[in-house]
């Protein structure tokens, strides 16, 4: 004891209105201490530990809303993964960001150079073939949809043989197919396809789904395909496609580009095009099996 009162004694401690407040400003160094490393994901506050991005959606392949600062709080709303959807207190600022920049105790990937693909089995499946040659072009090159959603898919599965994935295909050759017979199983499986109308105007890009489960690969490709590639983005849409229907893996049913749009042709029939495409889509791909 006479050791605690010479400490106080040598502190200038001994006035009692003294020691009351230093013990104050203890606790209140200790509690806001714990209160800003707060963890628990049920809370709706997070705070924001380092400089971030918000972004559309739940993966880094989303477009960037704008940047975010350590130190920024927001209202938790939703949570997908490791990504979490805020909204600011004044409700301006809506988005996602990516749990490891918050204060919730949420890992990041450990290996940032990790191949997310390695090892997973991709199944493309090139539209029509054979005598079933899809859609063609009323133009002077009389473009036919089922040839270059099989060029399309050959040069993406050299694409994602390099970052380590097993690629079967539907087809490999001008064959015809049965959709039954197009049912191959996979960790995800795409099929291939160029949209038409009788009208030359329409254009652009969209991502098919069906099923719950594919829900969220359409959303991470479409924003991947808006992010990269020059034809005009529809987004993601659910429509009940016999392909999309009789598989239980993700799928998504791809239509890049209106063969019947002049403009659309030509970057349909662009090699250097097609791999702007077929990039968009690994990377896609990279972002949905990273989460």
């Amino acid at each position: 004891m006479k050791k605690f009162n010479d400490w106080l004694e040598k502190h200038n401690l001994r006035n009692i209105p003294t020691l009351i407040v230093v013990v104050a400003f203890v606790l209140f160094v200790f509690m806001t201490i714990a209160f800003l490393n707060h963890n628990d994901e049920d809370s709706s506050t997070i705070y924001i530990t380092e400089d971030a991005e918000l972004r559309t959606g739940p993966s880094a392949a989303y477009p960037e809303i704008h940047s975010i600062d350590k130190g920024q709080n927001f209202h938790k709303i939703g949570k997908a993964g490791k990504w979490i959807e805020v909204v600011s207190s004044n409700s301006k600022e809506k988005g996602w960001v990516a749990g490891w920049h918050t204060n919730l105790d949420i890992q990041a990937d450990k290996d940032p150079n990790a191949k997310p693909l390695k090892d997973k089995t991709i199944v493309l499946d090139p539209g029509h073939g054979g005598s079933d040659q899809g859609a063609s072009s009323n133009t002077h090159k009389k473009s036919k949809e089922k040839v270059y959603t099989l060029k399309t898919a050959k040069e993406l599965k050299a694409l994602l043989e390099k970052e380590g994935a097993t690629v079967s295909m539907t087809r490999e050759s001008d064959t015809y197919v049965t959709l039954e017979d197009r049912n191959i199983k996979g960790d995800a499986y795409i099929s291939i396809h160029n949209d038409s109308l009788k009208s030359s105007k329409a254009n652009g890009s969209t991502v098919y789904w069906f099923k719950d489960n594919q829900k969220a690969l359409a959303e991470t490709l479409s924003a991947s395909l808006q992010k990269k590639a020059l034809l005009t983005n529809k987004g993601a849409r659910q429509e009940n496609f016999q392909v999309l229907r009789q598989t239980n893996v993700p799928a998504v049913l791809l239509e890049l580009g209106y063969i019947s749009n002049p403009t659309d042709e030509d970057m349909i029939t662009e090699k250097l095009h097609r791999h702007i495409v077929e990039q968009a889509i690994v990377e896609g791909l990279r972002a949905y099996f990273s989460e």
